[in-house]
């Protein structure tokens, strides 16, 4: 019975953890999409790089790929996760069988990292070294829990006071 709520908490971590990295790696990747913001408005991430109209359609078509690549990797994660899920539901079940489906997982988060990485080194290759080194530090300011919304869910860091917590 131990085995079994271990092997369930993992998983769930494990699947909580990969939809807090999924949707951060979002809300970082794609500086045109609106994620985070009021409804109907969108940030201009580049709106300070002074890009010419090539770079901007060379951004514009590498965040598109990216998008797509993503909604396929998301997918499949999705999906594999399902079956994940299904498979330490059964009665019986065993880590041994379910071993396949979680290789198939962190290759699948492999994939999403390496893309990651490849984009970051095609948006390299578009922008001047001012302009890298402009997107350096204002990335700098976004790290940490700014970047994940603020803590907002927890009543901001008035909500890590809270003695309940």
């Amino acid at each position: 019975m131990k085995n079994k709520l271990t092997m369930i908490l993992a998983v769930l971590t494990v699947a909580g953890l990969m939809t807090v990295g999924s949707v951060a790696s979002a809300a970082w990747d794609s500086p045109k999409s609106g994620k985070g913001q009021q409804a109907g408005e969108k940030k201009d991430f580049f709106k300070d790089f002074n890009l010419t109209p090539e770079q901007k359609s060379k951004i514009d078509a590498q965040n598109e790929a990216r998008q797509a690549n993503n909604k396929v990797t998301s997918e499949a994660l999705k999906v594999k996760m399902q079956a994940l899920q299904e498979a330490i539901s059964k009665p019986g079940a065993k880590r041994a069988d379910v071993d396949a489906l979680v290789k198939e997982i962190d290759a699948i988060n492999a994939q999403r990292f390496s893309q990651k990485i490849d984009g970051a080194f095609a948006l390299r290759e578009v922008l001047t070294p001012e302009q890298y080194a402009k997107l350096q530090e204002q990335r700098k300011g976004t790290t940490g829990m700014k970047g994940m919304g603020g803590m907002k869910g927890m009543g901001g860091m008035k909500g890590m006071k809270n003695k309940k917590w």
